[in-house]
């Protein structure tokens, strides 16, 4: 047990010294924002010391609890290890933290300065009432109203420009007022009537017979 408690005093301080160097570089990190490469690297080997001395620190518990005339050396001995825990935990959070915010504030400004790419602009298919082309043009609407910055009063006008005039999905969007609690409901509704599974296995079932009887007809006139 003694050559133990020899490695893990040398570790204790070792990991004292990683710490300290940890903290000076979370110091100098909150001053100027950079050199976020060598904070990992400090942490990196912040987190190398606490798992070896970890390991030593479960084989000398063991060994005191299997001497029963020593609990109290046990007691003393696991409350030093939970110091230099928390300790370690606690440390460990502020940089985790720290990177995290820092490559973040890197990430966004990366984006803020990156060229702003013009993608040719398409124009949507108008849908009109037939459910066939119901799955396609939702497909595409739906992307390009994620991708764009639009409010839901942008989107719900943008929607009804994509019906054709006069037809009966125009007539459903152009029912409900153009509001930003509407635009959901407009949705909800132009979905239930055309976009209906029922009703697309109808549509398909009818396409299938209709191919059938095609097939049927053309081998009757050759026999």
């Amino acid at each position: 047990m003694e050559a133990l408690k020899a490695q893990r005093k040398s570790l204790r301080t070792a990991l004292t010294v990683a710490a300290k160097n940890v903290e000076q570089h979370l110091e100098i990190l909150e001053a100027d924002g950079k050199d976020l490469g060598k904070l990992s690297s400090l942490h990196s080997q912040l987190d190398d010391k606490f798992s070896r001395l970890e390991v030593i620190q479960k084989e000398i518990s063991l060994l005191l609890l299997e001497d029963t005339s020593i609990h109290s050396d046990f007691e003393a001995d696991f409350e030093a290890a939970e110091s230099y825990r928390d300790s370690y935990l606690e440390l460990n959070t502020k940089v985790e933290t720290s990177l995290k915010s820092s490559r973040g504030l890197v990430q966004c400004f990366s984006m803020d300065n990156a060229p702003k790419l013009k993608l040719p602009k398409f124009e949507l298919k108008k849908f009109s009432v037939d459910p066939k082309e119901f799955l396609s043009f939702w497909s595409i609407f739906s992307k390009k109203r994620e991708s764009d910055d639009m409010t839901e009063i942008d989107k719900f006008q943008y929607l009804y420009k994509c019906m054709v005039p006069e037809s009966r999905a125009a007539s459903l969007i152009s029912s409900f007022p153009i509001t930003t609690e509407n635009y959901s409901k407009a949705i909800q509704q132009l979905k239930a009537r055309f976009g209906r599974e029922d009703l697309f296995v109808q549509i398909y079932v009818r396409n299938l017979l209709s191919l059938v009887n095609e097939e049927f007809c053309c081998r009757k006139k050759f026999t």
